[in-house]
Parts: C-alpha cells; sequence; structure tokens
C-alpha cells in the first residue's frame, strides 16, 4: 500500500473529528530507532537502525502518528505483508523494543507470540542481541533468558508459544507476531488479544510473508484485503502490503522492486537474480519464488516436473545441442524399449505403489549410477485390470489401449489388479537383475509384504509422509533438473510426470499428493519409494562397496 493512500483515508476520517495526526510523536517514534536500536545482522551489524523510507513513512509514521480524539493511538493493530529478506523480523524487534519502553506503561507486557516456541523466539532473540549492541537501551534494559526487562516501568518482553491453555492472568500492552501466515490457527492470537483490554493504548504488530492458502494466515490476508477495500468497518487495523499482482510478469525485475521495497540492500540483487534462474527451471521452485520473493499466495499442491525436461531425461545424451528447450515440441523417443537388456545383472532398488485394485499399479526399478557422471536408470512396470481399459480410453481420454499395444502398460485379467501377477512380475526381476531391496507402502500391501519376505526378497515397508518422502522426492527434482535420470522415453512414465503435483510443510519438506495431482501418479510414487531405499544404502556405505567392486570386474 502506498503511503499517500493511507494519509488520503486517514484525512477524511480527521475531517469528521475522529483522528487527527500527531508529528511530533510520529517523528519520535521514527528517532527511536536511529538514537536506541543497533542493526544486528551482516554488514550492518552495530550501526544506528536508520529506518528506510518505506519503514519509516508507511509503517512507523501512521502507525505512532495518527491518534484519536483522547490522545491515544488510532491503530491497535499494524498487519503488514512483505517479502522474506526485507528486513521484517529487525523491524520486528525495533517495534517491540518501542512499545516496552516507548509509551511508558507502567507494568508493560510484551510478547512476541508462535504457534511454535522456535518461531516465538526469533523476534525475542533479535531484540535481546539489539539490547546488547545499543549503550542507550542497556541503560534502561536488562537481558535474562526468558525475557527483556525494564526496571523503571516494571515491564518485561517475552516469547509466547504453544496453546492458551495455562496462559491466563495476561495483560499484553505490545504483541508481535512474525510470520503468521505458519500459524494453523489463531487461538494463541485471539487469546493473547483478550488480554489487552485493560490496556489503554495497545498494539499488535503482525508481519509475515504470504504463504499456502490455508490456517489462519490465509484468513488475515483475505480480511486486510477486506479493510484496504473499504469492505470491513474495522478502522483500527493499519494495513501495508508490498507485494506483485498475481498477473505481473515475474521475470520482470521492475515486479521484483514493487514486491521488495528494501532490495539492493536486503534481499541483494543478485540474490535475487540467482533465485530467479533456479525458478524457472521448476514448476516448485517457481511457485516458491513467488511466494517468498513477491509475495503470492500459493495453493497447498503445486504442479512439480517440468516436462519439457523430463522428456529431455529420456534422451541418450539429453545435453545434445539438437534438444530444443523453447517447450515447442515433445520428444518422443522408444529408448526405453532398449534400457532393459542393457541393465540385466545390475544392482537395483524397487518400489512397489500397490494404491489402487481398480487402477494403476507400480512397480519401478531403480538402477544407481555405476560411476561419477552417469545417470541414474528407471525401469518402470506398470499394472491395470484388463476390463479396465476400454472404460479409462472412452471416459478420460487416457490412451491405456495404445499403451497396451506398446508394452509400456502391462493388463492383468478381470476388473481388478491380480496381485499374484504383479507378485510374479516382482520375483521375474529379482532373477533378472540384482535386486538388493525392494520398498512397499505400510499401507496397503502387509500381506504381499509378507509373501515377497517368505521368498527370500528383502522387502521394507516405506511411509508416504514427508519423513519418508521428502529427501528422495527432492533428489528426484534434482535428478530430473540436472538431466542425470534416465527413464527412455517410456510414455506412461512421462504421463504421470506431467500429473504430479506436491505439498510442502513449513518446514519446506516435500512430498507427492495423490488427492491433488491432476491424474493418476503411483509410477511416480513408486520410483520415490525405491529412490528412497538406495539413498539409504549409499548413506550406509553399502552402495560405495559395490560400486566399488563392479568397476573392478568390469575392468
Amino acid at each position: 500500500m502506498d503511503v499517500a493512500e493511507v494519509n488520503a483515508a486517514d484525512v477524511r476520517w480527521s475531517e469528521c473529528g475522529n483522528y487527527w495526526y500527531d508529528e511530533a510523536a510520529a517523528e519520535a517514534a521514527v528517532a527511536f530507532f536511529p538514537d536506541y536500536c543497533r542493526l544486528t545482522d551482516a554488514e550492518w551489524a552495530g550501526r544506528p537502525f536508520v529506518l528506510a523510507t518505506w519503514q519509516a513513512e508507511d509503517i512507523i509514521r501512521p502507525a505512532f502518528g495518527w491518534k484519536r480524539k483522547d490522545g491515544t493511538r488510532r491503530y491497535r493493530r499494524v498487519v503488514v505483508w512483505v517479502p522474506r529478506k526485507n528486513g521484517k523480523t529487525e523491524l520486528a524487534a525495533g517495534v517491540s523494543l518501542l512499545g516496552l519502553i516507548g509509551d511508558g506503561e507502567m507494568g508493560g507486557q510484551g510478547y512476541s507470540i508462535a504457534t511454535d516456541k522456535n518461531q516465538a523466539s526469533i523476534v525475542f532473540d533479535k531484540a535481546t542481541t539489539m539490547v546488547g549492541l545499543s549503550e542507550p537501551l542497556k541503560d534502561h534494559l536488562t537481558c535474562f533468558k526468558p525475557s527483556i526487562y525494564c526496571p523503571q516501568l516494571n515491564a518485561s518482553f517475552k516469547p509466547l508459544s504453544g496453546r492458551p491453555k495455562g496462559k491466563h492472568g495476561l495483560s499484553p500492552s505490545i504483541v508481535v507476531g512474525d510470520e503468521v501466515h505458519e500459524w494453523e490457527n489463531d487461538d494463541l492470537y485471539t487469546f493473547v488479544h483478550q488480554g489487552t483490554g485493560a490496556r489503554r493504548q495497545p498494539l499488535e504488530f503482525l508481519i509475515s510473508t504470504a504463504g499456502k492458502k490455508s490456517g489462519y494466515g490465509w484468513e488475515l490476508w483475505n480480511e486486510c484485503q477486506a479493510i484496504l477495500a473499504g469492505e470491513s468497518e474495522d478502522r483500527e487495523t493499519l494495513v501495508i502490503v508490498y507485494a506483485a499482482e498475481p498477473d505481473d510478469d515475474w521475470s520482470d525485475e521492475a515486479t521484483w522492486r514493487k514486491a521488495n521495497p528494501n532490495l539492493g540492500i536486503s534481499p541483494k540483487l543478485d540474490y535475487i537474480r540467482a533465485e530467479y534462474a533456479k525458478a524457472k527451471e521448476s514448476p516448485r521452485l517457481e511457485n516458491k519464488f513467488k511466494n517468498f520473493h513477491l509475495n503470492l499466495w500459493s495453493e497447498q499442491a503445486v504442479r512439480w516436473l517440468p516436462i519439457d525436461t523430463w522428456d529431455e531425461c529420456g534422451l541418450a545424451d539429453p545435453w545434445a545441442e539438437t534438444v530444443q528447450r523453447d517447450g515447442q515440441r515433445r520428444i518422443v523417443n522408444d529408448r526405453w524399449k532398449e534400457l532393459e537388456q542393457d541393465l540385466i545383472g545390475r544392482r537395483c532398488f524397487g518400489g512397489l505403489d500397490m494404491s489402487s485394485t481398480t487402477d494403476l499399479t507400480a512397480w519401478v526399478l531403480v538402477f544407481p549410477p555405476l560411476d561419477e557422471g552417469c545417470r541414474w536408470i528407471w525401469l518402470p512396470r506398470i499394472f491395470v485390470p484388463e476390463d479396465r481399459i476400454a472404460e479409462r480410453v472412452k471416459r478420460d481420454k487416457v490412451a491405456y489401449d495404445l499403451w497396451k499395444l506398446s508394452g509400456a502398460l502391462i493388463t492383468t485379467p478381470g476388473n481388478v489388479t491380480d496381485y499374484a501377477a504383479v507378485k510374479a512380475h516382482v520375483f521375474r526381476d529379482a532373477e533378472n537383475f540384482n535386486l538388493a531391496a525392494a520398498a512397499i507402502d505400510r499401507w496397503n500391501s502387509t500381506q504381499l509384504t509378507v509373501e515377497l519376505a517368505d521368498e527370500g526378497l528383502n522387502v521394507m515397508t516405506f511411509g508416504q509422509g514427508y519423513s519418508s518422502m521428502s529427501a528422495p522426492s527432492k533428489e528426484l527434482e534434482r535428478q530430473v533438473l540436472g538431466r542425470v535420470i534416465d527413464h527412455g522415453g517410456h510414455p506412461l512414465l512421462r504421463w504421470c510426470a506431467g500429473n504430479v503435483a506436491i505439498e510442502q510443510d513449513a518446514a519446506e519438506n516435500i512430498k507427492p499428493t495423490k488427492s491433488k495431482s491432476t491424474e493418476r501418479i503411483d509410477p511416480i510414487v513408486a520410483g520415490i519409494m525405491g529412490m528412497g531405499i538406495a539413498m539409504a544404502a549409499k548413506d550406509e556405505g553399502g552402495m560405495d562397496d559395490y560400486l566399488s567392486a563392479l568397476r573392478e570386474r568390469a575392468s
């Protein structure tokens, strides 16, 4: 939001006799930062905190300058939406200290709140560091492990997290909330907010980047949009938004500047350029770039693998100069039919996803590279009940019939998957290849797991949550973007790759999501499972020993 818009709205209200602008109070609030606060990070550490123009004019002056008839502040809540790396946590720490001692509130209570203890401590720890670097602040404040204390006012500032239960008796005068987009709900915030009722001019300062369209953050964003649009009766919340519009050109540096008011200082322009270069290669990273650096909200699930890059991975030489990279044509090849014969006897790891009895079941063999510079190879076996083919072709226009004719799809008798046929293929592959281990989804294949293990195969169950799926999913993404995976152009595997959407948690773990993908993704999930146990074997040292022995035999 441009500061002119804020002031124009405020003037209209002041003409009604409800609010007035206290220039001296606004100037004192701005001056508090360089007079008392010191910056804490990088090359600026220890320097006076001189507010950037956008921080002073758009946020601090209106927040602390506009008053009610009784002389108390007009705004009881300030909500700032700004992308990462624009110094929002530093600003929040400074506001915390200003609220703690600037108001002269006896018995003042300040809290940095979050649902997570570590998140709640970020602003508090920054404020503590700021005090330690400032002689003027050290004259007024004493830092303890759980709090910053002002003896003259008997006031304190503390981190606060968790559930409202057990936190009765709070009477906050200043509340700071960082990264609101990560809050699943507003339980703690609402509880703390209710405690501000006894204060003369409490201030809630919420600052955040955009996130996924879920939880309290998304709810607050929509509330803020209603306030900006004049659709809300809330006249006590100041909303400031720095963000691109959804239809802005995300590759244009002018768009980056529009969303990042501190661009060039923090974040550095070279950093944003480097992040953009990575993002344009990957739909997931594009979504992340728009989210973190353009302040655009994202869906919980996003498309994942760039299909043109996937196609290039199926070529004998994915970096050949003849490959067109403009996305205007699809690369078609049948190398997948030739891969199997070259892999006989090689060590591999299998992933088996039997998520459906009526549609695709996938058994994917993952072959680690024989040497540095070689590629990972995926060899898929994909099954479908014979009686389901005509229905899917007619109803959903899925090319099951063509994939069956080409050999890319294996049919089993009847209208449900014949697990005995799948098991037979697993045993056949175990004889033809050096199958080190097989991963099976623990929720859907208990009986088959037992049967395979009884026959002497090294079988392990594999969870579908973030803890199991994130590392191999990120590894697959790395391999696709680096063109270090070879699937030979398998057509059905390609269709599934184009269907995959992923979910991401607050810790940036990722996993494929079947419920939000456009169609079947079972072979990709199976391959990721195989990749997961292959990575585990390598981490344990067994893979390296095997590769060394294999190279010795080859020489």
